[in-house]
């Protein structure tokens, strides 16, 4: 017979909250048996909470609340699980929470990525925190780096951390413009309504940040992590990348590590064209997937669902789960040291790059961008002029370079953009090496 009841609270019954108090009460039985203890829903909150229990049919016995804090003082209680969305009211009451002894499942990347030293200030008293489902929904890459690969060291992670913007692409790919493929990943819930979280890349920055947490145990703040989205990417910069370069754009977190004395971290998040034989070109629509280069375990692939209820319900049923485990057998939590980590300077991050320009149709105006490159050192792979088709005022130009330094490449771009002959639109993309 179970010795224990592990009582679980569910903060936010929105659609992952939902979710996953769906995944407790209908997987109860099957995971109580594992745990040989009975792992019982006790509480929920929500602004909403009568509407909302009458629709997930919640029995009597459940402890309802439109107040978060109520949970803080609700006796008994083992775990909360936090999925109430946003910054200070998450904040509040994971804090609270994880103060008062009490063990916490969150899938808040914001709260994480922006208040990390708080967090891990408030576990004085040895409380317990987990946050698989913060990055790549059900993909199980936070345990992997944490835990399964504690013997290993870390020295690169990088991957597609954003389902939204890998819809958005990968459909461009197959013929959409960007504003048909968004408002497609939006009708499908794939997209918020207000997206530029998503489209800027502050989301996979944030889920960067989480990351290097992990990795070094030091915080790494996410509006600090190099960042540029999707926003300037047009139809004809994927059309020609994969016609005339073998390659895919994908939006790509990365993180590079130098264990060499105290931890010092490359992080940026790039849109960038990956060529077609690349295991990321392959990934598509909602899909994430994240390298992780380790040393012995070598080159590793972890590929999934990255959002959606199901997959982030199944990340936060599984930490609880875990937690559960862990307090009936008494093991001791879990604390990174609290190392510091050094952020690499941007401007040393080196990489190829794809320029598209708009040049006026005069002689002489290529020759002075490749003289702007060449002042700064960046050498010219590979230069072309797509067809416009007639005489035109304005062509398209598109350069590629070798290796160069960003910060480099950035100060060769600004004297770029002040050729007279040369538009201001233009894109910009980082290239990954083959």
């Amino acid at each position: 017979m179970p010795q224990r009841n592990i009582r679980v609270a569910v903060a936010g019954l929105g659609v992952v909250g939902r979710e996953t108090v769906r995944l407790l009460q209908e997987r109860a039985p099957r995971l109580s048996r594992r745990l040989g203890a009975e792992l019982t829903l006790d509480a929920v909150c929500d602004r909403q909470v009568a509407r909302e229990a009458r629709a997930l049919k919640l029995p009597g016995c459940v402890f309802k609340t439109r107040d978060p804090q109520a949970l803080l003082s609700r006796p008994g209680l083992d775990v909360i699980v936090e999925v109430l969305g946003g910054l200070e009211d998450a904040r509040r009451l994971v804090v609270g929470a994880l103060a008062g002894g009490r063990h916490v499942v969150t899938a808040n990347k914001l709260l994480l990525s922006r208040r990390w030293p708080a967090l891990q200030a408030a576990r004085r008293h040895g409380a317990r925190l987990r946050f698989e489902a913060a990055v790549g929904g059900a993909i199980p890459i936070v345990q992997s780096l944490g835990e399964s690969l504690c013997a290993d060291r870390v020295e690169a992670v990088y991957g597609i951390l954003n389902g939204t913007t890998n819809y958005i692409l990968t459909r461009v790919e197959e013929g959409l413009t960007p504003e048909a493929a968004l408002s497609e990943a939006q009708a499908l819930g794939f997209a918020e309504k207000d997206p530029r979280l998503d489209l800027s890349g502050q989301d996979t920055a944030q889920k960067v940040s989480v990351l290097a947490a992990v990795l070094t145990g030091a915080w790494l703040d996410p509006r600090r992590i190099p960042c540029r989205g999707i926003e300037g990417l047009g139809a004809e910069d994927v059309a020609f990348a994969r016609e005339e370069l073998g390659r895919a754009p994908r939006l790509l977190g990365a993180l590079r590590l130098d264990w060499s004395g105290d931890p010092r971290v490359e992080a940026h998040v790039f849109p960038t064209l990956v060529p077609l034989s690349h295991p990321l070109a392959a990934v598509r629509r909602q899909r994430n997937a994240v390298l992780v280069r380790a040393d012995p375990a070598g080159d590793l692939l972890f590929e999934g669902p990255g959002a959606g209820a199901g997959p982030t319900a199944s990340a936060v049923v599984g930490d609880v789960f875990l937690l559960a485990r862990e307090l009936l057998g008494a093991a001791s939590p879990e604390s990174p040291a609290a190392a510091p980590a050094e952020l690499a300077p941007a401007e040393d991050s080196v990489s190829p790059f794809y320029l598209r320009l708009r040049a006026m149709d005069r002689p002489g105006v290529l020759a002075r961008v490749a003289q702007a490159l060449g002042r700064r050192g960046i050498s010219i792979a590979s230069i072309h002029q797509p067809q416009s088709g007639g005489r035109a005022l304005w062509a398209q130009v598109v350069l590629t370079t070798h290796p160069a330094a960003q910060g480099r490449f950035d100060d060769a771009l600004a004297d770029i953009l002040r050729i007279p002959s040369i538009s201001p639109r233009h894109a910009v993309l980082r290239m990954l090496d083959a």
